[in-house]
């Protein structure tokens, strides 16, 4: 069917070189083209078991295959060129995002794909493979290609980066990160440097766990520790290499990562920065300048209190009026404690209103006669993860429940109905993977879902009020990062349209770095792993 298409000009100057380029093809003899096609498809493809040419592009009586040509052309070259993913191809994404929009199951063939990467091979633009990917059935994804980018700048050469909008007779609507908010916290990453003291230490994070892992088994919470480290020293290691690809990928590929919390539906935008720990994050450096972050005290608190006022204008929240004054989880602490609280007993209280919130399961209606007390500072003081894992999910949460349920319950029950009406109407959505277990579901509290709208609407909007000032930003959920010289510019825009939007007075803070920690977050191997893997050895 007709449609129209948005595409980016410098794809359409990529298509007039390439009917350039099959002008030229038509000038060899047919065993000068294979030999071509041959060469570059074993340079392109190593797995190839044939040779993928272009032999139906030159056939003038062949308009449908060089109609359909057009269309993956487009396709291919809009996600591979675009700041997010340049120099990638993904067939199993070509083919998901067909196979949604079209309901064609002939539209998914990698055939076409595979010829518009070799003919951007044989243009002089594809130089080989840079990362191989495996292609094995449970894990299909594509090759990261090394782009000529002397090429690149020379067909680029005074063509306009806007938009335009071509009609064409395609099966789907081709999307990605191809509008100015993707867009412009692209800039902003590449335009990042990092202290040579803090890359040297992320370098020698990332030889120590390919090091350690290749002779130690460890528990699934153990690795995940590890791990996550791993993917902030690769970050760090990307945008002090300029790694265009790594610095635009994002870390999160559990397996609890189910559609609906894919990106493309969130509306948030994930990059390397968005799991990195955030005192990494403000070491980092914009334009040559420290990098601050400004963000919305409590922000899930917040929108929840906001979503509570649109739905009842009348009620008066305590819940808002704290998240207003900046002081929510010190209230919360209060409530569940009776005194002030530490800043380690913050930070487990902020994770356990989080689990409250958004949890699949109905509220803790049996008292535990354990004091709250009694588990919080248990929990602080355990050092193993498997334990601690398990009196966050158990005894801790439970008595945390059932005395702020009880309480919102009685003091602020239009809040209270709320809450428990996303936690017991449950919606079931599928996993992107099966558990170990072989689930292929779950429930899910749609709780966040709504929370995510009006934080993604409210983010939005601010940053196309700072766009015209502010050259440089990165976003991570409810916070923006920005140099040290935007940041009133930032903030004056955050209370601006939190004031247009809900009527309301946010509380901002900011975040900076301080230079104190930064080393610490890559070191290695706790000293009790250190121990274990020596017995083990032992052993």
């Amino acid at each position: 069917m007709k449609i129209e298409i948005v595409v980016d000009r410098r794809i359409e100057r990529l298509y007039e070189e390439y009917m350039t380029f099959i002008e030229s093809l038509r000038g060899k003899t047919k065993e000068e083209r294979f030999e071509l096609y041959e060469s570059m498809t074993r340079k392109l493809y190593p797995h190839a078991t044939k040779t993928v040419h272009l032999e139906d592009q030159l056939n003038e009586d062949r308009k449908d295959y060089q109609r359909k040509f057009k269309e993956w052309f487009f396709v291919v070259c809009k996600s591979s060129f675009s700041n997010g993913r340049f120099g990638e191809t993904c067939f199993e994404l070509y083919k998901k995002e067909i196979l949604k929009k079209s309901k064609n199951d002939k539209c998914s063939s990698k055939i076409y794909p595979h010829k518009v990467i070799l003919a951007l091979g044989l243009m002089g633009l594809l130089e080989g493979v840079k990362d191989n990917y495996s292609h094995s059935k449970e894990n299909p994804h594509g090759y990261y290609y090394k782009v000529d980018e002397f090429r690149w700048i020379e067909l680029m050469n005074g063509v306009s980066k806007g938009n335009t909008t071509l009609s064409l007779d395609v099966e789907i609507d081709w999307s990605g990160y191809e509008d100015w908010y993707g867009e412009r916290q692209y800039e902003t990453i590449t335009s990042m440097s990092v202290e040579p003291k803090i890359y040297e230490q992320a370098k020698t994070y990332l030889e120590k766990y390919n090091e350690y892992f290749s002779t130690t088994t460890l528990k699934a919470d153990e690795k995940k520790h590890f791990t996550d480290k791993w993917f902030a020293a690769r970050a760090v290691s990307a945008i002090a290499e300029h790694d265009t690809y790594h610095m635009l990928r994002h870390s999160d590929d559990s397996e609890d990562n189910d559609d609906e919390k894919m990106i493309y539906n969130a509306g948030r935008y994930y990059t390397c920065l968005t799991n990195m720990h955030g005192d990494i994050r403000r070491e980092l450096r914009i334009d040559g300048e420290p990098v601050v972050e400004v963000d919305i005290s409590a922000a899930q608190p917040t929108m929840l209190g906001l979503l509570l006022r649109e739905r009842h204008p009348d009620v008066k929240s305590a819940w808002l009026e704290h998240c207003v004054k900046g002081d929510f989880y010190e209230w919360i602490g209060s409530i569940l404690l009776g005194r002030k609280i530490t800043p380690d007993e913050r930070k487990v209280i902020k994770v356990l209103i989080m689990r409250m919130l958004y949890i699949a399961q109905r509220p803790t209606e049996k008292k535990d006669n354990t004091s709250f007390e009694t588990y919080l500072k248990k929990y602080i003081q355990e050092k193993n993860p498997s334990k601690k894992e398990n009196l966050g999910k158990g005894k801790l949460f439970k008595s945390f429940d059932f005395i702020l349920m009880s309480y919102l319950k009685t003091d602020e029950p239009r809040l209270y109905e709320l809450i428990y009406e996303h936690r017991t109407k449950l919606k079931k959505v599928r996993r992107r993977k099966p558990t170990a277990t072989g689930r292929t579901t779950k429930m899910r509290n749609d709780l966040s879902m709504e929370m995510t709208k009006m934080e993604v609407e409210y983010m939005k909007r601010v940053l196309a009020v700072i766009a015209p000032d502010v050259k440089y930003f990165y976003t991570i959920h409810d916070c923006i990062g920005c140099k040290a010289s935007d940041v009133e510019k930032v903030k004056q825009a955050m209370l601006a349209v939190a004031k247009e939007m809900f009527n309301a007075t946010i509380n901002i803070k900011l975040e900076r770095g301080t230079g104190e920690t930064i080393m610490d977050d890559f070191k290695f191997i706790p000293e009790e792993v250190v121990m274990k893997k020596g017995k083990k050895k032992a052993a």
